[in-house]
């Protein structure tokens, strides 16, 4: 994992620390983590425009040689920035489940709270 996928892990575990204390604030524990799930956050700052530019150099180099009769196999730096793109959005994926399933505990600890009639538990 790069400094950067570590930072953002380290970023997107701090928030995922403090869930469970702004969920017991509020009475929705999805509220915080809704945001993080937006597709702009999970993909900001992977993919680049000259990620894009690559991808479409090769389609175009590809349907050239489909023309011709061959292939054309994709550049190593496709092929290396794929990877990447791969692992961050693997890592990202990841944090994000572990906050759902850290929202999801919430909301049943509520749930079983509510039906008990008892008051929140401290830690």
């Amino acid at each position: 994992m790069s400094a950067r996928s570590m930072i953002a892990a380290a970023a997107l575990i701090g928030l995922a620390c403090a869930a469970p204390a702004h969920a017991e604030q509020k009475s929705d524990p999805f509220a915080q983590i809704e945001s993080l799930l937006n597709p702009k956050f999970l993909l900001q700052g992977v993919i680049r425009d000259e990620d894009v530019a690559l991808l479409f150099a090769h389609l175009r180099a590809a349907l050239l040689a489909s023309y011709e009769g061959r292939e054309a196999p994709p550049p190593d730096a496709l092929k290396q920035r794929a990877e990447a793109i791969g692992d961050e959005l693997r890592a990202r994926g990841a944090l994000a489940g572990l906050l759902l399933l850290m929202a999801f505990e919430a909301a049943a600890k509520q749930a079983v709270r509510e039906a008990l009639g008892d008051a929140p538990a401290a830690r």
